[in-house]
């Protein structure tokens, strides 16, 4: 219950990297709990922000679940909310982050037509920093 109630105190911009932090590290699930809390009480385009970045999520959810089809439904739902927001909102390379998820939906519709499965998720930097991943 503490839990809950403290990130119901956490501001938008500090969830964001929390969220971002746990996504990084493959803990999906937990990237889209942390988002889902803010996203509930935001409007406009941080909605959208925060709406992408839990669709994504969901996204790589599906690619750990062998589902292709619905990786690549929540990754054009992703796409259709971050689209249109700044490259760097909420203090996220959102420009580095779209070009990953546009890979990983080609990448899922090449695994729905029997080819292998994508290498992994769409890389969330935050805005200005090196998107460097550990091999």
């Amino acid at each position: 219950m503490a839990t809950r109630v403290l990130q119901h105190l956490e501001s938008p911009a500090a969830a964001l990297e929390r969220g971002r932090v746990e996504y990084a590290s493959g803990r999906y699930y937990r990237a889209h709990a942390v988002w889902l809390e803010p996203w509930r009480g935001a409007a406009g385009a941080e909605r959208r922000l925060f709406q992408g970045l839990i669709q994504a999520a969901g996204a790589y959810l599906k690619l750990g679940a062998g589902n292709p089809a619905g990786m690549a439904i929540l990754i054009d739902q992703a796409l259709a909310q971050l689209g249109p927001l700044a490259d760097d909102m909420g203090g996220l390379d959102l420009a580095g982050f779209k070009i990953g998820l546009r890979r990983s939906r080609a990448e899922a519709a090449a695994w729905r037509a029997g080819g292998p499965a994508p290498n992994g998720p769409a890389w969330l930097a935050r805005a200005g920093s090196s998107p460097v991943r550990a091999a």
